[in-house]
């Protein structure tokens, strides 16, 4: 790489003027901007500062004595004693040929990770609650981090963390018992609705349970809904909860439970085809709460303790962890414990260097004190986990998302509206698109309007999301850049003639607009070996925004199919390199594109 061939001359050059250093301190990075070069070092600065040195004058000493890099047309000192380095024409252009030669995808791609396993656990939806927007947003990073560590070589798996028991089931059972009461239904009435609708009647009911439980607090409501939960956890644990309620069993309960599961997650893989999304793992709560649960008991007295008839993890105030409860006081494990379980039924999935769960920040408190008993149960698994967590999901005006009190915004919603607004969008432009086309354009583009707008913003902060600003095809969105891979495409298919990959063989970057384009197409193994090694998508958001401006700057200035005959070819192999490096950082982004808008 020719940042690590920058980095030996430096550090040979430094040797040269006696200069004793910390290698390891020697960082080569793409300049911010291309008019300050393609490369930048501020080694110099940092050295000066310890040697009480003036920095430019160091930085020139060490110009002055770097080896010569082929692939360097240029080395100056800028500013304070930044070291630029620019690239060359010849190595620009051979960048080109190898995207036109093997494609985009094969250009990106690195060995830095080759033999490592990475496991990424991301939607993570439960069945009986609805699929909403947060759930969307670590869909989206979850898919990005997956694709772009598959171009660091790793061997890259995708699970999906389900929370099919517990109390939020029971209040949806309690909830189904009432509305069917309430409207005179029965549920095989319910069975003969449409999918969504069904979904929809289970979210409903979860709400309902949810306000007798949590908002009204009716103490008979409160009993019968721990009862369901006692009854439903003896389906799933029955090593651990012997309970039997017959009454429950012959109104259907377990019945429902099993149908109502399977709807949610029916409707669920529907959303994930939309998305782009296969999972390898599916890891469910009624599966890994037994795991959890005898990790705990069989650590009672040792790293757990007993406390008022429940089990409790006693958290380090040094460390700034509270105490858990970890089996409540029914004997039951709660989710403390099943993260527990969750962690050894992923180790038996195989050796993981890389276990990433991405959460929202809320449960940060609640992971470190989940971690701490971890690494005293099972210290290299913990090592392994690298927790990520996210910032608030929202739309603007919106307050925050509860899916208990109803205020939930889903992502079945959410996807509509923007479709819808795409859709208006579209039939304002003039184009004309039969029924089945508009359908398929629009939702692409509403998925690449979403999920642009979650990943451009770093992982950890907030995330607005503005169905107006967001659809639209200029400014920093997902749509303007599908926007502009549909142009250089159109270029391509007016053109009577296919660049090939000796298009670029001794041509001249003599054009101010093509040589900028030509240097932002050479970006993009760096770039995306940045945000792969980072897990940060939005670094690669930024790049892409910046090739469509620069790109689009080029159409304007550069009019290729009516240029000069000597020309053509270098002006479509560059357009076409263009479409191949977008296309390819939107895929990296989870986003197809579309071949016309």
């Amino acid at each position: 790489m020719i940042t690590e061939k920058i980095q030996k001359s430096i550090i040979e050059a430094l040797k040269a003027i006696d200069i004793d250093f910390n290698e390891s301190r020697v960082i080569v990075e793409l300049t911010k901007s291309l008019d300050k070069g393609d490369y930048t070092t501020n080694i110099a600065m940092i050295l000066a500062s310890r040697l009480k040195l003036n920095p430019r004058e160091l930085a020139q000493k060490v110009v002055d004595n770097l080896e010569k890099i082929s692939e360097i047309e240029k080395i100056e000192v800028a500013g304070p004693g930044f070291i630029n380095f620019y690239l060359s024409d010849r190595y620009l252009l051979t960048q080109i040929q190898q995207i036109l030669s093997n494609g985009a995808k094969e250009y990106v791609k690195s060995d830095i990770k080759e033999g490592k396993n990475i496991l990424i656990e991301y939607t993570d939806a439960n069945p009986f609650k609805v699929f909403h927007i947060g759930h969307l947003y670590t869909n989206a990073v979850g898919e990005s981090f997956a694709r772009l560590q598959e171009t660091t070589g790793a061997n890259v798996k995708r699970a999906n963390y389900q929370g099919d028991i517990g109390l939020h089931v029971a209040k949806t059972m309690w909830g189904i018992k009432y509305l069917l009461e309430e409207n005179n239904q029965t549920f095989e009435d319910i069975e003969q609705l449409e999918l969504s609708e069904r979904v929809e009647f289970l979210g409903e009911a979860y709400m309902t349970g949810a306000q007798y439980y949590d908002d009204i607090e009716d103490p008979k409501v409160i009993g019968e809904i721990q009862e369901i939960n006692s009854y439903l956890s003896g389906l799933v644990y029955p090593s651990i909860s012997k309970e039997s309620l017959e009454e429950l069993e012959e109104k259907g309960i377990d019945d429902w439970y099993r149908k109502g599961r399977m709807w949610c997650l029916e409707q669920f893989e529907i959303l994930y085809k939309k998305l782009g999304t296969q999972f390898d793992y599916y890891f469910f709560e009624s599966k890994v709460g037994e795991i959890g649960y005898n990790m705990v008991k069989d650590n009672i007295g040792k790293i757990f303790k007993e406390d008022d008839g429940a089990v409790i993890y006693e958290g380090d105030p040094d460390k700034g962890l509270h105490t858990r409860v970890f089996i409540n006081q029914f004997g039951l494990p709660i989710y403390e414990t099943k993260e527990l379980g969750l962690a050894k039924a992923k180790s038996e999935k195989g050796n993981w260097d890389e276990l990433i769960m991405i959460t929202d920040k809320s449960q940060e408190p609640y992971f470190k004190v989940v971690l701490d008993a971890l690494s005293r149960l099972e210290p290299e698994i913990a090592n392994a986990i690298i927790h990520m967590s996210h910032g608030v999901v929202a739309l603007p005006g919106m307050k925050k998302m509860s899916s208990r009190k109803g205020e939930v915004i889903s992502a079945e919603e959410l996807l509509e509206i923007t479709q819808e607004a795409v859709k208006n969008s579209m039939k304002k432009s003039g184009r004309e698109f039969d029924k089945e086309e508009m359908y398929k354009i629009s939702e692409k583009i509403a998925v690449s309007a979403i999920k642009y707008a979650f990943l451009r913003v770093s992982v950890g902060k907030n995330i607005a999301f503005d169905v107006n600003k967001d659809i639209k095809f200029e400014g920093d969105t997902g749509p303007y850049l599908m926007y502009v891979y549909t142009r250089a495409r159109s270029i391509i298919e007016s053109s009577d003639e296919i660049p090939a990959s000796s298009a670029c063989v001794g041509a001249c970057l003599t054009n101010t607009y093509i040589k900028e384009l030509v240097r932002q197409i050479s970006r993009l193994g760096d770039i995306v070996l940045t945000s792969s090694i980072n897990y940060s998508p939005s670094t690669l958001c930024t790049y892409l925004f910046e090739l469509g401006q620069i790109f689009n700057k080029f159409y304007q200035e550069v009019n290729v199919l009516n240029a000069q005959e000597e020309d053509r070819d270098l002006l479509l192999a560059v357009v076409k390199a263009t479409a191949e490096s977008m296309k390819e950082g939107l895929y990296l982004l989870g986003i197809d594109t579309v071949s016309r808008m």
